[in-house]
Protein backbone atom coordinates (compact mmCIF):
# COMPACT_ATOMS: atom_id res chain seq x y z
CA UNK A 1 0.00 0.00 0.00
CA UNK A 2 1.13 3.48 -1.40
CA UNK A 3 0.98 6.45 1.38
CA UNK A 4 -0.81 9.49 -0.13
CA UNK A 5 -0.72 13.03 0.78
CA UNK A 6 -3.74 15.15 -0.43
CA UNK A 7 -1.48 17.86 -0.68
CA UNK A 8 0.48 18.52 -3.92
CA UNK A 9 3.27 20.83 -2.50
CA UNK A 10 6.04 19.53 -1.28
CA UNK A 11 6.96 19.11 2.99
CA UNK A 12 9.80 19.84 4.24
CA UNK A 13 12.23 20.66 7.00
CA UNK A 14 15.83 22.02 6.94
CA UNK A 15 18.89 22.17 9.75
CA UNK A 16 22.14 22.60 10.01
CA UNK A 17 24.84 20.21 12.02
CA UNK A 18 27.69 20.98 12.97
CA UNK A 19 31.15 18.97 11.40
CA UNK A 20 31.26 16.92 14.42
CA UNK A 21 30.69 13.10 15.37
CA UNK A 22 28.63 14.59 18.23
CA UNK A 23 25.90 15.54 15.80
CA UNK A 24 24.67 12.18 15.20
CA UNK A 25 23.13 12.20 17.90
CA UNK A 26 21.06 15.21 17.00
CA UNK A 27 20.62 14.36 13.44
CA UNK A 28 18.63 10.95 14.44
CA UNK A 29 16.24 12.56 16.41
CA UNK A 30 15.62 15.38 13.71
CA UNK A 31 15.10 12.29 10.99
CA UNK A 32 12.76 10.50 13.51
CA UNK A 33 10.69 14.06 14.35
CA UNK A 34 10.48 14.21 10.97
CA UNK A 35 9.38 10.57 9.70
CA UNK A 36 7.14 10.54 12.94
CA UNK A 37 5.42 13.93 12.46
CA UNK A 38 4.82 12.96 8.79
CA UNK A 39 3.37 9.76 9.57
CA UNK A 40 6.02 7.47 7.55
CA UNK A 41 6.28 3.95 8.67
CA UNK A 42 8.51 3.27 11.23
CA UNK A 43 10.28 0.91 9.07
CA UNK A 44 12.18 3.71 6.94
CA UNK A 45 13.23 5.10 10.06
CA UNK A 46 16.61 2.41 10.66
CA UNK A 47 17.67 2.61 6.87
CA UNK A 48 17.57 5.97 6.36
CA UNK A 49 19.04 6.88 9.32
CA UNK A 50 22.01 4.45 8.62
CA UNK A 51 22.72 6.07 4.83
CA UNK A 52 22.68 8.93 6.71
CA UNK A 53 25.43 8.21 9.29
CA UNK A 54 27.62 6.87 6.52
CA UNK A 55 26.86 9.89 4.12
CA UNK A 56 27.57 12.50 7.01
CA UNK A 57 30.98 10.16 8.98
CA UNK A 58 32.16 10.37 5.24
CA UNK A 59 31.86 13.76 4.80
CA UNK A 60 33.45 14.54 7.81
CA UNK A 61 36.70 11.83 7.07
CA UNK A 62 37.05 13.14 4.00
CA UNK A 63 36.53 16.80 4.39
CA UNK A 64 38.18 17.27 7.89
CA UNK A 65 39.04 20.54 7.16
CA UNK A 66 35.06 21.91 6.51
CA UNK A 67 34.30 25.01 8.44
CA UNK A 68 30.98 24.92 7.34
CA UNK A 69 27.81 23.36 8.69
CA UNK A 70 26.58 20.32 7.02
CA UNK A 71 22.76 21.07 5.54
CA UNK A 72 20.16 18.38 5.68
CA UNK A 73 16.63 18.78 3.80
CA UNK A 74 14.03 16.11 4.14
CA UNK A 75 10.77 16.51 2.66
CA UNK A 76 8.03 14.31 1.30
CA UNK A 77 6.95 14.63 -2.46
CA UNK A 78 4.30 12.60 -3.06
CA UNK A 79 4.90 9.47 -2.69
CA UNK A 80 8.59 9.69 -1.98
CA UNK A 81 11.29 10.82 1.00
CA UNK A 82 13.71 13.18 -0.52
CA UNK A 83 16.74 13.63 1.55
CA UNK A 84 19.47 16.07 0.90
CA UNK A 85 22.91 16.62 2.51
CA UNK A 86 25.05 19.88 1.10
CA UNK A 87 28.23 19.96 2.06
CA UNK A 88 29.78 23.70 1.59
CA UNK A 89 33.55 24.73 0.51
CA UNK A 90 34.35 21.01 -0.40
CA UNK A 91 36.47 18.91 -2.61
CA UNK A 92 34.04 17.05 -5.24
CA UNK A 93 33.60 13.63 -4.94
CA UNK A 94 30.91 11.40 -7.16
CA UNK A 95 29.58 9.06 -5.26
CA UNK A 96 27.49 7.93 -7.54
CA UNK A 97 30.41 6.82 -9.91
CA UNK A 98 32.26 4.34 -7.47
CA UNK A 99 32.64 0.63 -8.93
CA UNK A 100 29.84 -1.82 -7.58
CA UNK A 101 30.73 -4.29 -5.39
CA UNK A 102 31.23 -7.92 -5.31
CA UNK A 103 30.43 -8.44 -1.60
CA UNK A 104 31.34 -12.15 -1.51
CA UNK A 105 34.79 -11.03 -2.71
CA UNK A 106 34.97 -8.00 -0.53
CA UNK A 107 34.96 -10.21 2.46
CA UNK A 108 36.99 -12.71 1.25
CA UNK A 109 39.40 -10.31 0.22
CA UNK A 110 38.76 -7.73 3.17
CA UNK A 111 39.36 -4.94 0.95
CA UNK A 112 39.29 -1.92 3.00
CA UNK A 113 36.64 0.75 1.74
CA UNK A 114 33.82 1.02 -0.46
CA UNK A 115 31.27 -1.32 1.35
CA UNK A 116 29.72 1.95 3.33
CA UNK A 117 28.46 3.45 -0.36
CA UNK A 118 27.12 0.17 -1.58
CA UNK A 119 25.14 -0.34 1.57
CA UNK A 120 23.76 3.75 0.87
CA UNK A 121 23.28 2.51 -3.01
CA UNK A 122 20.90 -0.70 -1.98
CA UNK A 123 18.95 1.12 0.54
CA UNK A 124 17.72 3.79 -1.18
CA UNK A 125 15.78 3.89 -4.76
CA UNK A 126 17.84 6.75 -6.42
CA UNK A 127 20.82 8.54 -5.36
CA UNK A 128 22.32 11.42 -7.06
CA UNK A 129 25.21 14.03 -6.98
CA UNK A 130 25.84 17.44 -7.93
CA UNK A 131 29.14 19.61 -7.36
CA UNK A 132 28.71 23.47 -8.16
CA UNK A 133 30.58 26.22 -6.42
CA UNK A 134 32.57 24.42 -4.50
CA UNK A 135 29.39 22.65 -3.10
CA UNK A 136 28.24 19.11 -2.95
CA UNK A 137 25.01 17.84 -3.05
CA UNK A 138 23.74 14.35 -2.61
CA UNK A 139 20.09 14.09 -2.98
CA UNK A 140 18.54 10.36 -1.47
CA UNK A 141 14.84 9.01 -2.77
CA UNK A 142 13.65 6.75 -0.86
CA UNK A 143 9.91 5.58 -1.90
CA UNK A 144 7.09 5.27 1.12
CA UNK A 145 5.61 1.86 1.11
CA UNK A 146 3.77 0.08 3.79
Amino acid sequence: MHIEYSDDRPVDMEKRFKRDISSLESIFSFIEQFITSHNIPPSVMYPVQLVIEELFTNILKYQPDGKDDVHMNLQINGNQLIIQLRDFDSEPFDLTKTEEIDTDEYIQKKKPGGLGIHLVKQMVDSLNYEYDNRTSTITLIKHLER
